[in-house]
């Protein structure tokens, strides 16, 4: 599997990730097409930006 161990900061990523993949599972042909679309149109951050916690 892809994921080799799991941290207490990174657990709600993590559950978002299964979340969105469980909830778009019927839709796979779809699904490529619009994520890669989301990249495209939206802007790159950093690790630390990812990680920081939101008040």
């Amino acid at each position: 599997g892809t994921y080799h161990g799991l941290g207490p900061r990174h657990l709600q990523s993590y559950l978002d990730e299964y979340s969105f993949r469980f909830n778009r599972r019927k839709f796979k042909g779809q699904l490529f097409n619009r994520l890669l679309n989301a990249c495209v149109l939206t802007d790159t951050i950093t690790y630390n930006e990812l990680v920081a916690v939101s008040p």
